[in-house]
This record gives structure tokens, C-alpha cells and sequence, in this order.
């Protein structure tokens, strides 16, 4: 483990020697120009030495180092590098400008390598498009070598060149691609997809038009993607000066209905803020179109930091938003906009900083982050939207299941409600016929049984006739759908005992406990009750040889019990015997589900209780 130290340091060194020998056998690696002579000149072809040269130092910004000649209208510089080369290099290489503005051509020892599209109007546009030009083979000598770059400037935008590369086009291709993709592919993406969105946004808002957060932010999102094409479009329909106007303020117009549509969205209040938002819609475009050129950048400049101030407070009532209510859409809004007013603030900076700095090699470096921000933005949005869609596809899904349980059990109640119409149809029908059939047996067998009442000739055809004259009556009175009162069957049931027992010789003791007038029996369990009295009083008559009758009617809060007991001869044997007459009070008990005991009263006797339950609350 002692010489594990030494071993690696070997190896390190041998690595370093391989490279380093690698380096060597591939040549010279790319050469960057930093250092330059300027003169400005409307030529198309390269100035002569004698020209009014100036040497500067690259990165040249032209707002700092040419003002004067940007105010006076379209212009262009010539930039001179010189550069040696040992020998004819062997493998291709190019010359690579990763960043420069409006427009740019290069000149290699006379020979013209390529330029960046027209420099009269429409103008090739390649502010934010890195440039690569192959040199042909026999034009790169050994020794001197003279760069002259061409460049185009305008009083709307702002010229610069960085340093420029010679050198291997392999390895510049590779620097050129990788620019190319972070500034123009990528872009170009963002576009397609924001524009995308917007276009569905619009969509939903045009289904439901009370959503105005979707039809600002829709439309917010088609002026970024339209915006946004000033990035990588070479060549547009219009003059340098409309392009400019047209790109700058409809930055303002965005700002303004994309901030609307999250202070609408997001329901975190700032209605205050939204007057300002659409003066600054309305107000940039028409300031900006008016302003002669020597200040249009200035216009520019302030319209920015007004919409960076708007995007600021917007930003501070998201995060009161997040933080005294707890506002989930606010709290995710507020965070992606943070990061557009870090960026934004950083690409103001960069866009003004020719009007508080006067050092021509020390400004920021030109690369715009803030159409990076806006697709983060969009993203949110799309997550919000997306949970919402979620969470009210779920309450539609709980809904409609709750839905089809309630149609389920509405179901079950119109069935029950149709059985329980059928079934009352079919009881008015039954009490109708019953009726009729009342009726007839009233004015018609009624009446006879009342006249044999009174025409028969001996006692007992007398009571059979009475009998059967009863036993009609308590039929036809249980087919009537109303309840009967307790208080009244009482009345009923003694009037008929009194009655009969006085004919039969033998006395009654009749007695009641309880509150009757609040209690009513159904018909079936009225009718039943009074047949098994019947058939108790007539069985003691027939069979007793009883002297006395104990009734007793007891209501509790549970029950009515009627207890029937006589001092009569009882049952021959100790327990009561299977007669017909027993046998039928027993049937009719259990129809009404009444318990009944039957049973010796002492050493002579019988007794009878009934216990009759009822419900916890009685019907009137």
C-alpha cells in the first residue's frame, strides 16, 4: 500500500505525456481573434490599408463604441485580423462568429467566404444565429493571414461582434452545433409546442367562454411563439425598423395578457394591476411606432423595465396569495415566475447597459435567458390545468357513481312505489266490492235476521237469530280501511257480553286499566280479538255451568291483554283439551301474532288471557 501513492503519480505522468504528444500529433488547435482594427465603410469589398483603421479589442458593442454611427441610419463596419499559420494545415478548416449582430460577411486574404444573407433591405438577420464558414484549401497560407469581417448595424438593433475562430471545422463544427441547438433548435421547439398550447387554450375558452383566464393566456401564448421567431428567422417581410417595432412591443402585449391570465387564473386577487397591464398593452406599441430612431432603443429600454416592475408586483401578490391562503396554483405560479423576473432582470441588464456603462470591453455577454423561462411558465400552467382536469374527472366519476346509486335506489322506490299503488288499487277495489256487497247484506239479509229476531218463538231462536244478526254486523264493520279505537271496541265487547250473559243467567265482572281513547287496532286484529271473546263467552255458556264472568281489558305501554276467567266446572282433565272452539281461537290469535294461554283457573274454572302487541306509536 506504500507505493500505491508513487504508482499513481507515474501514471499520471504518463497520461500527461500521451496527451500531450496526442496534441502535438494533431496540430494547432483553434485560433481565437480578440484583437482587431476597425474603420466604418459602406463598401461591399474589403477597405484598403489605407483606410482610417482603429484598432480595438473584441468583443466590439456597437451602442457603446459607435453610437454616433448606429443614430445615423443603417451603417457598416469593416473589421480587420490578422493571424499566422506555420504551415498549410492538411485537414479543413473554417472560420466560426458565435455571436455578432445585424449581419455579418467574411473576407480570407481577399477571397470572400461566405456571408450571412442580404445587407440591404429585408436584411439577413442572424443577431441570435451563430455563423460557420468552410475555407477552401488553397485560400489558408502559411505565415500572415488577413480576416476581414463585414459588418451590418441599424439603429433599432444593436450591433456586436465577439472574438472570431480559425481552426480545425471539425472541432468548430462541433462548438457551431452545439451554439446552433441551444439558440435556434431549441427555440424553434418551444415555439411549436407554446404555439400548441395556445391554440388548445383558445380552444377550451371557446367552449366555455366565462373562462377568460384561458383566453388571455391562449392568446398570450401565440404572441410568444410569434415573438419568439425573431430568434431564428433569417429573413421577414418587413423593413428592420417595423420587424423591431413589432418584436419589442408585442413583448409588452404578451407580458401583459400572460400576467392577466395568472392573476384570473390562480384567483389570487391583484385586480388593481390589471388597469396598468393593459396600458402597457396599449401604451408600448404606439410609443414605440412614434419614437424617432436615435431613441428607439431607449423606448425599448424603458418599456422593459416597466413590464419587469408589472411582472414584479404580479409576482409579490401570487406570493401573498401562497402564503396567506395557502393557494396551491399561486404557490407553483409564483415560483416559475420568480425565475422569469431573475432572467428577465438579467436580459434588461444586458439590453441597457449602454447607458450606464461607457467601457466597450467589459460589457455582459450577449446571451438572452429569457425565452428560456417562458416555456417553464407554460409547463405550469399545463401542470395546474392538468391537476384540475384530474380532480374533476374524479368528482365527475364519485358523482356519477353517487349518480347511479341514487338512480338505483329511486328505482327501487318508484317499484315499491308501483307495488304499494297496485296493491292500494287493488284494496280500493276489494273495500268497494265490499261495500256493495255490505250494502246488499244490510237492506237485504239484515233485515230479515232482524225481523226473525222478532218473530222467533222461543228464546233460543231468538239469541241465534241475535247471533247471527252480530256476526254480520262486526264483518261488514271490519271492511272499513280506518282503524278502529280501542275505547269504542270496548264499548262494543261489553255492550255484546252484558247482553248474552244476562240471557244465559250469569253474572258479569267487567273491568278496564288503562287509556283507550289514544289507542286504535287495525281491522283484522279488531275482528279477531272480537271472535275469540265470542267463542269464550259462548264456550263458558255451553260448558262452564260458570255462576260468574271475570273480563278484564288491560292496556300497558306494549300490549293489550284481555284475560277471560269463569267459576264454572273447568276441564275434565288438568290440561284444556283440543276442541274445535279452542282450536279456533288459537288460529286467530296466531293471525294477528297475538299470544294466547288457555289454562285451569284454580281447583274449578278456566281462564283465558290474550296479549295482543302493538307498535311504539299507535296511528290515529
Amino acid at each position: 500500500m506504500r507505493y500505491l501513492p508513487k504508482r499513481i503519480g507515474l501514471a499520471a505522468a504518463w497520461l500527461l505525456a500521451a496527451l500531450i504528444f496526442a496534441s502535438s500529433a494533431l496540430g494547432q488547435g483553434p485560433l481565437r481573434l480578440d484583437q482587431a482594427n476597425f474603420v466604418m465603410d459602406a463598401s461591399a469589398r474589403p477597405p484598403s490599408d489605407k483606410a482610417n483603421w482603429i484598432p480595438l479589442k473584441l468583443p466590439d458593442a456597437w451602442p457603446l463604441s459607435h453610437l454616433n454611427a448606429m443614430q445615423n441610419g443603417p451603417s457598416t463596419g469593416w473589421y480587420r485580423l490578422s493571424f499566422r499559420y506555420p504551415a498549410h494545415p492538411t485537414t479543413l478548416h473554417a472560420i466560426y462568429l458565435p455571436k455578432h449582430g445585424l449581419n455579418a460577411a467574411a473576407f480570407l486574404n481577399g477571397h470572400e467566404l461566405g456571408n450571412g444573407g442580404a445587407f440591404h433591405e429585408p436584411v439577413g438577420r442572424n443577431w441570435n444565429r451563430p455563423l460557420l464558414w468552410p475555407i477552401p484549401h488553397n485560400i489558408l497560407r502559411p505565415g500572415e493571414n488577413i480576416l476581414h469581417i463585414r459588418l451590418l448595424s441599424h439603429p433599432y438593433t444593436q450591433a456586436n461582434l465577439d472574438p472570431v475562430w480559425v481552426g480545425d471545422e471539425s472541432i468548430l463544427r462541433a462548438q457551431f452545433e452545439r451554439n446552433q441547438f441551444w439558440r435556434i433548435t431549441l427555440n424553434q421547439t418551444a415555439t411549436l409546442l407554446i404555439a400548441a398550447m395556445g391554440g388548445l387554450m383558445l380552444v377550451l375558452w371557446w367552449q366555455r367562454r366565462q373562462e377568460t383566464a384561458y383566453g388571455y393566456f391562449g392568446l398570450s401564448a401565440l404572441i410568444w411563439a410569434a415573438q419568439s421567431t425573431n430568434l431564428y428567422l433569417q429573413t421577414v417581410p418587413f423593413s428592420t425598423a417595423t420587424w423591431e417595432i413589432i418584436v419589442n412591443s408585442s413583448f409588452q402585449v404578451f407580458a401583459a395578457f400572460l400576467l392577466i391570465s395568472l392573476l384570473r387564473f390562480s384567483a389570487a386577487g391583484g385586480q388593481k394591476l390589471i388597469p396598468l397591464l393593459w396600458f402597457s398593452a396599449i401604451a408600448s406599441p404606439l410609443t414605440q411606432a412614434i419614437t424617432p430612431a436615435p431613441y428607439f432603443l431607449a423606448a425599448t429600454s424603458f418599456w422593459h423595465v416597466f413590464t419587469l416592475l408589472s411582472t414584479a408586483l404580479t409576482f409579490a401578490v401570487l406570493v401573498r396569495a401562497a402564503l396567506r391562503w395557502k393557494n396551491r396554483d399561486a404557490m407553483l405560479l409564483s415560483a416559475a415566475l420568480g425565475l422569469v423576473v431573475i432572467l428577465a432582470t438579467h436580459d434588461w441588464i444586458m439590453h441597457s447597459q449602454h447607458f450606464w456603462r461607457d467601457d466597450p470591453n467589459q460589457f455582459l455577454e450577449d446571451i438572452h435567458l429569457l425565452h428560456f423561462s417562458a416555456p417553464l411558465i407554460f409547463l405550469v400552467v399545463g401542470l395546474i390545468m392538468t391537476s384540475r382536469f384530474v380532480r374533476v374527472l374524479n368528482d365527475f366519476e364519485a358523482l356519477n357513481s353517487n349518480l347511479e346509486s341514487r338512480v338505483q335506489m329511486k328505482h327501487a322506490e318508484l317499484q315499491e312505489s308501483y307495488q304499494l299503488t297496485r296493491a292500494l288499487e287493488t284494496q280500493r277495489a276489494i273495500t268497494e266490492e265490499r261495500d256493495r256487497i255490505y250494502r246488499d247484506l244490510h237492506d237485504d239479509v239484515g233485515a230479515k235476521l232482524l225481523s226473525l229476531v222478532y218473530r222467533a218463538n222461543t228464546p233460543e231462536n231468538a239469541q241465534l237469530a241475535r247471533s247471527a244478526l252480530q256476526e254480520l254486523r262486526d264483518v261488514v264493520s271490519t271492511t272499513h280501511p280506518e282503524n278502529l279505537s280501542l275505547e269504542a271496541l270496548n264499548a262494543d265487547w261489553r255492550t255484546e257480553c252484558e247482553q248474552r250473559l244476562s240471557d244465559a243467567g250469569i253474572a258479569l265482572n267487567w273491568k278496564t286499566h288503562g287509556e283507550f281513547s289514544a289507542v286504535y287496532l287495525t281491522q283484522p286484529q279488531a275482528l279477531n280479538l272480537s271472535r275469540i271473546l265470542r267463542e269464550a263467552i259462548s264456550n263458558l255458556i255451553k260448558h262452564a255451568q260458570a255462576e260468574t264472568v271475570r273480563i278484564q281489558i288491560r292496556l300497558d305501554a306494549n300490549a293489550v291483554e284481555m284475560l277471560i276467567e269463569d267459576d264454572g266446572i273447568g276441564f275434565a282433565s288438568p290440561t284444556p283439551g283440543n276442541g274445535s272452539g279452542l282450536r279456533n281461537m288459537q288460529a286467530r290469535a296466531d293471525r294477528i301474532q297475538a299470544e294466547i294461554s288457555i289454562a285451569a283457573a284454580g281447583e274449578s274454572g278456566c281462564r283465558i288471557a290474550v296479549r295482543l302487541p302493538l307498535p311504539p306509536q299507535q296511528p290515529t
